[in-house]
C-alpha cells in the first residue's frame, strides 16, 4: 500500500511539473529552454524539454533537472541537470543511448522466440559523462568506458507456456554485443489485457526502480544472469522453468 501511495505521490509530483512548464510558469519555460540550448551545443542535436522535475537551493547546490528527449525520439527520454549559473552540470543522454541499443537486441531476438518485450539498462561503474557522441555504438561504449556490468529492467507479454530458456539466446547475444559484459535482468511478466498500457508507460520513462510496477498485473518474475560462467537463472517464479528455480 505504501509503495502505490509513493508512486501516486510521484505522479501527482510529475503532473504539477507538466503543468509549470506548459504554461505556468516562465521561468520553467527559460529554464527548459536554457537546457534544450546546451544539449544541443553538447551533441549537436535538438531536444525537447518535457517537464521541469526535482530543484535543490542549498548554498553548495542549486540545481534545477529537466527531463528531456531528442526532438526526433519521443521516446528515449533522459535527465538532464543544470545550476544557477545555466551550467549543465550531468545529463543520462548517452547511458540511455546504450540502454535503447541494448533494447534493442534484445527484442530482436526475444521476438524471435515469439515473446515481446521493452527493457531499461543501467550501464553499472562507468562515467561517460564526457561523451558527446550520440551514434556511439555498445562496442564502442564498452571500449572506451569498461562498464562494471550492465544491470536491467526487463518487461514482457504474458505468453503461454513462458521458461527461463526462451531467454538464453537473447541474453547470450547481448553478452556478445557488450564484449563479454556481465549482464543481469529483473523480468516482470505482464498480464496479457494490461501489457500495452504498461509498455506505453514503460517506454517514456527516464529511469526506474522495482518500485515502478506495482499498479501493473506482474503474473510472473524471474531475474537471470550471464557472465563468464553461463547463462544462469538467478531467481525464478515461473513454474515451468528450471524446477526450483535455482
Amino acid at each position: 500500500m505504501l509503495k502505490k501511495l509513493l508512486k501516486k505521490v510521484s505522479g501527482v509530483v510529475m503532473a504539477v511539473s507538466i503543468f509549470s512548464l506548459i504554461g505556468c510558469s516562465e521561468m520553467d519555460q527559460q529554464q527548459a529552454a536554457d537546457v534544450e540550448k546546451l544539449l544541443q551545443e553538447k551533441y549537436d542535436k535538438e531536444f525537447t524539454a518535457t517537464h521541469i522535475g526535482a530543484r535543490y537551493g542549498t548554498a553548495n547546490n542549486d540545481t534545477v533537472t529537466t527531463y528531456v528527449h531528442p526532438a526526433d525520439q519521443e521516446n528515449l527520454v533522459f535527465k538532464a541537470v543544470a545550476d544557477k549559473d545555466g551550467k549543465l552540470v550531468s545529463d543520462t543522454y548517452i547511458p540511455r543511448v546504450i540502454s535503447n541499443s541494448i533494447n534493442e537486441v534484445l527484442k530482436q531476438e526475444l521476438a524471435n522466440a515469439g515473446v515481446e518485450s521493452e527493457t531499461f539498462t543501467f550501464a553499472m561503474n562507468a562515467d561517460s559523462s564526457s561523451e558527446t557522441n550520440p551514434a556511439i555504438s555498445l562496442k564502442e561504449y564498452v571500449t572506451a568506458y569498461k562498464p562494471g556490468y550492465f544491470s536491467a529492467h526487463m518487461i514482457v507479454k504474458e505468453t503461454p507456456n513462458l521458461t527461463a530458456e526462451h531467454f538464453e539466446n537473447a541474453l547470450s547475444a547481448v553478452y556478445q554485443a557488450g564484449l563479454n559484459t556481465t549482464f543481469q535482468v529483473a523480468i516482470r511478466v505482464i498480464s496479457e489485457d494490461e501489457y500495452e498500457a504498461c509498455l506505453e508507460e514503460f517506454k517514456q520513462l527516464p529511469e526506474v526502480s522495482k518500485t515502478w510496477f506495482t499498479d501493473y498485473n506482474v503474473v510472473d518474475e524471474l531475474k537471470l544472469i550471464i557472465d563468464a560462467n553461463g547463462f544462469q537463472v538467478f531467481e525464478s517464479s515461473l513454474t515451468a522453468s528450471n524446477g526450483d528455480g535455482e
